[in-house]
């Protein structure tokens, strides 16, 4: 009987006695104490015996001996030979008997592994039995182990017998039960079919005539070939079946979970060698074949789940509001599978966000409330739709981050898409007419002008509050974001520059106010100071610098009164707004010195009750000490007067133009300014459209405009103009309206536009339009010299330089503040040679030469 747990026990060597004494004889055969068939047959019987699962009545020792004493005596290679032959016919026999067994699937799993189980189980006590064969005729002739040479003959004699008969009724029953489980059913044979898979990982391919046993096994070059081919099958249908949902949310999320399932199963069943495997073609078929299709699709797509971003454009976003957080999430992780760079997540995201960022200013357009922000202070269509386009990308970078956030788990690479995309349809995308509407430098200076003035206004009504103090730092926080995504800051620059002088200019300011008002224009100063450069907001900083001093001038003037009010009574107290020329927009100072305009009757003149003020003032103005090499000029264009007018009715406290004023001082009998107070009905004045013009010299355009606003706008309606008709004529006549009636005391009179160009005369353009072409203007100047500067600066460093490396050289210095184009760079090239800065050579008309 063979011990139990005895395998490893020391073997001692027989005695000699059961050894021939003439062992050292040249013919073993011939050895009477050797008798090779008797020795073996009792083997044999042993191994029967052990195939029958009965060792109980053998002797391990005398079995181990009859085999030692036949390798001794060079029976090895014979005893091999038996070995194998004998092990054979028992799987042949095995075998049919398997096949006899009409069992289902699972049974017979379970009848194939018993069988597999008691072979290697028999196939170890022979091996033990045998050990010494092992250790000496195996090693020796490099054949296979007792024990591998049974795997071997397991997998020949059963697996792959008759054309691998049962081995491939094994394979269809796995890949049947894995092909179940795939599609949801409940399988319980998921033990038996791991044991499978191991067993057929067992069963090396190796040569009975060599010890040497190749790397690959069935189930590599049998199994895995067929899975792979099932499995192909199987995900090229499942992918069919899921895009015939139509919706890209539900193959999303029947891939994904699919994909997770299916990743739980090959590491339940398989080897590691084939995980990489399967995944590969899984990720290949269901996500790289088909996920760009899924993205681009009508229904549920990529535009579709971005869409609740443009549902909460123009509001505030709603924490309840349905988003696709979720099916985007599963759409990076999916496209994570197959790219790491996320290419294809990357260029269909920019397309995306660029086609809702081109359609934002149509959105606005149909759905914004106009008058809701006039009410607010809003002064014209433009700037309703500035607030809005403004608020709205805003609240679409937002949106956009929040799905960065929760959807692409805040992935950098994401992210420099998002921004690249919002910086494309900001700066204006190819392709899209209405984008080309859009100039979003001249946007964002609207905004801020608008928020700044409401702001101002706030702070000059009230005491500084922190809510104010928020919101200033809202308005600078929200400017300077948008700000980093325009390209042209060059054209930013100008346009807040025009509207930084535009609202002091136009502004009525109180002492209180002025200090408020001055708080908030240095916050953003300061903030954009830090965002695009103290040398770029030059111009911008240097018109600070005079509201300053005009602040510290008006101080004095106000205490020059108070010393002089005895003397005259007639000086009137000012507001300054003193501008140096050479700073301030040209578009706003152009005719400072009020010579007569090109087309005009007439040269402008100041009214006879505010001329002693004047002079007074230009005396006051000479004697500082600061001001003797400059010349003042006063300009009517902006700014306001209050007059107290006496009307039937009340008396009421009117502010108006400087050009409405003085329209209007045209009706006053004598100073009502800061004097008594007189009425002029009595005498009953009427002037005619050509009396004004002669008496006033106020340009053609400028006189129409405040004589709309005074005379035929209903509730400022100051006087009466005769006939009455919607528009101001020349052969108009105009007195006083002595049915003027206000709610309130303090009147202010807006400044009507003209709308159409008929009326200041066909061809003309309208004082908007003026002030954009000057800016464009500036822009497209100073564009020129920034260019010819850095043309300057890469000669003047390289001394010769390629044409094709001069363009890059600009664009690279010239990026942060615009975006050169090629054409342009061209023209100050040749402008520059035509100034004898630099020079073609002589030879190549590609290479540029420096002149000292």
């Amino acid at each position: 009987m063979i011990p139990a747990g005895a395998r490893r026990s020391k073997i001692r060597p027989p005695r000699k006695s059961l050894i021939s004494s003439s062992s050292s004889s040249e013919d073993p055969v011939a050895d009477p104490a050797i008798d090779f068939e008797k020795n073996w047959s009792i083997l044999r019987d042993a191994i029967t015996q052990i195939q029958n699962k009965n060792v109980s009545s053998l002797s391990y020792e005398q079995l181990y001996r009859k085999a030692y004493v036949l390798v001794l005596r060079k029976f090895g290679g014979q005893l091999y030979d038996n070995v194998a032959e004998t092990v054979k016919s028992h799987l042949l026999e095995q075998r049919l008997h398997l096949l006899s067994l009409g069992s289902s699937p699972e049974q017979f799993m379970r009848l194939l592994l018993q069988e597999w189980d008691e072979h290697l189980q028999s196939m170890k006590f022979i091996s033990d039995v045998l050990m010494y064969l092992n250790r000496v005729y195996v090693k020796e002739h490099k054949k296979l182990l007792i024990y591998d040479l049974g795997v071997q003959l397991f997998k020949e004699n059963v697996v792959m017998y008759n054309n691998n008969e049962i081995g491939s009724r094994m394979i269809h029953i796995v890949l049947d039960e894995i092909s179940k489980s795939r599609r949801g059913i409940v399988v319980t044979s998921n033990m038996y079919i791991t044991k499978i898979i191991n067993m057929m990982e067992s069963l090396t391919e190796s040569n009975l005539s060599s010890e040497m046993q190749y790397g690959d096994n069935y189930y590599q070059t049998v199994f895995e070939p067929m899975f792979l081919k099932s499995s192909e099958d199987f995900f090229q249908d499942l992918s069919k079946d899921y895009i015939a949902y139509n919706s890209g949310s539900k193959y999303l999320h029947s891939t994904f979970q699919f994909i997770n399932d299916e990743e739980k199963r090959i590491k339940f069943f398989l080897p590691q060698t084939t995980h990489l495997k399967i995944s590969t073609l899984m990720d290949n078929i269901l996500i790289k074949d088909k996920i760009d299709k899924v993205i681009q699709q009508s229904q549920e797509g990529l535009g579709y789940w971005l869409q609740p971003v443009m549902t909460n454009l123009t509001r505030e976003s709603n924490p309840q509001d349905p988003n696709h957080h979720t099916e985007l999430r599963l759409l990076y992780r999916l496209i994570g599978r197959i790219d790491d760079e996320f290419q294809l997540l990357r260029l269909r995201l920019r397309e995306a966000i660029i086609a809702q960022g081109n359609s934002i200013p149509d959105i606005i357009r149909s759905t914004v409330d106009v008058t809701g922000y006039e009410k607010k202070g809003g002064s014209s269509t433009q700037t309703t739709f500035a607030l809005n386009w403004v608020e709205a990308v805003l609240n679409y970078r937002i949106s956009m981050l929040g799905i960065w956030r929760e959807s692409f788990d805040e992935n950098l690479v994401v992210e420099q898409t998002l921004t690249y995309a919002m910086r494309d349809f900001i700066n204006g995308s190819k392709g899209k007419t209405s984008a080309t509407n859009i100039n979003a430098p001249d946007l964002l200076s609207i905004y801020m002008d608008y928020h700044i003035k409401q702001l101002s206004k706030g702070m000059a009504s009230k005491e500084l509050t922190t809510q104010s103090g928020d919101q200033t730092e809202n308005l600078i926080n929200n400017s300077v974001q948008l700000l980093r995504f325009i390209k042209d800051k060059d054209a930013f620059e100008a346009y807040y520059a025009n509207h930084f002088a535009k609202r002091f200019l136009n502004a009525k300011v109180s002492s209180v106010g002025a200090a408020k008002s001055v708080d908030v224009e240095e916050m953003v100063l300061s903030k954009l100071c830090e965002e695009l450069g103290s040398s770029s907001l030059d111009k911008v900083i240097k018109m600070n610098k005079d509201i300053k001093i005009s602040r510290d001038t008006t101080r004095g003037w106000k205490t020059h009164l108070a010393k002089v009010q005895g003397q005259s009574s007639s000086l009137i107290e000012l507001d300054l707004k003193i501008c140096n020329v050479s700073v301030w927009p040209k578009s706003l100072t152009k005719d400072y010195k009020h010579n007569k305009p090109e087309g005009e009757e007439f040269a402008f003149k100041w009214p006879r009750q505010l001329r002693e003020t004047i002079r007074e003032f230009e005396e006051f103005w000479l004697s500082g000490k600061k001001n003797d090499n400059k010349s003042l000029y006063w300009s009517p264009k902006f700014g306001s007067i209050d007059l107290k007018i006496t009307y039937p009715s009340k008396t009421y406290e009117i502010n108006l133009s400087v050009y409405a004023a003085i329209i209007m001082l045209l009706f006053a009998p004598s100073s009502s300014l800061n004097g008594e107070e007189k009425s002029a009905f009595e005498e009953k004045k009427e002037y005619s459209y050509r009396d004004i013009v002669e008496l006033t010299g106020i340009p053609t355009l400028e006189l129409k405009r405040h004589l709309q606003s005074i005379a035929v706008a209903p509730k400022s309606r100051l006087l009466v103009k005769i006939p009455m008709s919607k528009d101001v004529r020349e052969d108009d006549v105009f007195r006083l309206n002595d049915k003027f009636k206000s709610s309130t005391v303090k009147v202010k009179v807006p400044t009507v536009s003209l709308a159409s160009s008929a009326a200041s005369g066909k061809g003309k353009k309208t004082k908007q339009e003026e002030e954009t072409d000057a800016v464009n203007a500036n822009i497209s100047e100073g564009r020129k010299i920034e260019i010819n500067a850095a043309i300057v600066r890469i000669l003047k460093s390289r001394r010769t330089v390629k044409h094709n490396e001069l363009i890059e050289g600009i664009i690279k210095q010239l990026s942060s503040r615009f975006q050169p184009s090629v054409v342009q760079i061209k023209q100050q090239v040749e402008d520059l040679i035509d100034k004898e800065y630099l020079e073609r050579d002589v030879n190549d008309r590609n290479l540029y030469h420096y002149i000292a």
